[in-house]
């Protein structure tokens, strides 16, 4: 059985009533007899127009036998379903709204159930993103003075790195984090930056142990079409914090600086509940001091200095491993340092760094 099978449909429950006091033998009139009731009570409740009450169903309990939380469970359901309804009757079926968003993935993914009648469809994303109207919604989600809508990059496709986020949010609300300490979370990254050499299939369970003991959730989520991001942070409540990572790339290098980048805007303080969304280009202080952290914690820039004064002002393959074994981290970090510093080519070095991909990440993270 699903167990998120939600039916549109429900039974009255004056149709089980009519059922069992046929099966029984007994009459409507000798019913209301029975029970002291007016017969167009009983009448009513058959034909579904009054509701059955508590002290009804305890006295339907007594003189038919079935227990009274059945008729209650049938009442409410039925009563519940009317109202979905009428519910689905008055919303308004916003088109444009169902274009804006990348419906066909999010079904693919499994984050809405299929369904072709648009109001139901409606009803599944606002549902997704716990919103009880579009225009809630979009005083949620589209605001401007949400971070993640300063980038003109990340402006031509808003609603789907909404989506992107909400999810984020979701999967991160899934996971069982003690209270945040920034502390305690500190300490974690110095662990985590060891865990770097670890084969790939093992990353997640180091990052998740890891983070989750200090209160943050860490989500590896593929990114959608339209939306080049390498990863965000936010804070979910004021004992839990996320970090989001897409995996692009699919290197070590850029897979953990990414992390340790996230990691340090978790430490800056600066969340305030609202997102901040990684993309090329993006530049403000706080991503100045989030690379800086990220940078230097990874690889002490006078590591390299006196790596290269060692080797007669030379950089070679052989010394990047050489460095990499001396601070106990993966060598594809280094490599991919020693490109962007402008030290090495782009291509120089690409043979130490773990390739991977998403699929290898998603095993044990679970996510869709």
């Amino acid at each position: 059985m699903n167990p998120t099978f939600n039916p549109d449909y429900a039974s009255p429950p004056g149709e089980m009533l009519a059922e069992t006091i046929e099966y029984l033998g007994i009459t409507q009139t000798e019913l209301a007899r029975r029970m002291g009731r007016p017969l167009k009570t009983i009448n009513e409740i058959i034909q579904g127009k009054s509701a059955v009450t508590a002290d009804t169903a305890l006295e339907l309990e007594r003189v038919l036998g079935v227990p009274a939380h059945l008729w209650m469970n049938m009442e409410t359901n039925y009563r519940e379903n009317l109202a979905r309804r009428r519910a689905s009757e008055k919303l308004v079926v916003d088109e444009r709204w169902l274009d804006s968003l990348p419906v066909a993935v999010m079904q693919k993914r499994g984050w809405i159930p299929p369904a072709k009648d648009k109001r139901k469809l409606m009803v599944a994303i606002l549902a997704f993103f716990g919103c009880a109207s579009v225009d809630s919604w979009r005083k949620s989600w589209m605001n401007p003075e949400v971070a993640y809508r300063k980038s003109p990059k990340l402006e031509t496709h808003p609603e789907a790195l909404a989506v992107w986020l909400r999810k984020a949010e979701l999967e991160g609300w899934k996971q069982e984090c003690a209270p945040f300490e920034a502390g305690r979370f500190e300490v974690a990254l110095s662990d985590l930056r060891n865990a770097t050499t670890l084969p790939v299939r093992k990353w997640m369970a180091a990052i998740r142990q890891a983070c989750n003991a200090s209160g943050v959730a860490h989500v590896i989520l593929p990114e959608l079409p339209g939306i080049p991001v390498s990863g965000a942070t936010r804070q979910l409540n004021e004992d839990r914090m996320l970090i989001v990572q897409t995996g692009r790339y699919k290197d070590d290098g850029h897979f953990w600086f990414t992390f340790f980048h996230e990691a340090r805007h978790v430490l800056q303080g600066k969340l305030k509940r609202e997102w901040l969304v990684e993309y090329e280009g993006k530049e403000d202080a706080l991503e100045f001091d989030a690379n800086q952290f990220a940078r230097e914690f990874l690889i002490p820039s006078e590591q390299i200095i006196k790596m290269r004064s060692q080797k007669g002002g030379k950089m070679p393959v052989s010394a990047a491993r050489e460095l990499a074994k001396l601070l106990n981290i993966s060598s594809g970090i280094v490599a991919g340092r020693l490109q962007f510093d402008g030290i090495w080519k782009p291509f120089v070095g690409n043979e130490l760094k773990k390739r991977y991909e998403i699929k290898e990440l998603l095993s044990e993270e679970h996510v869709a």
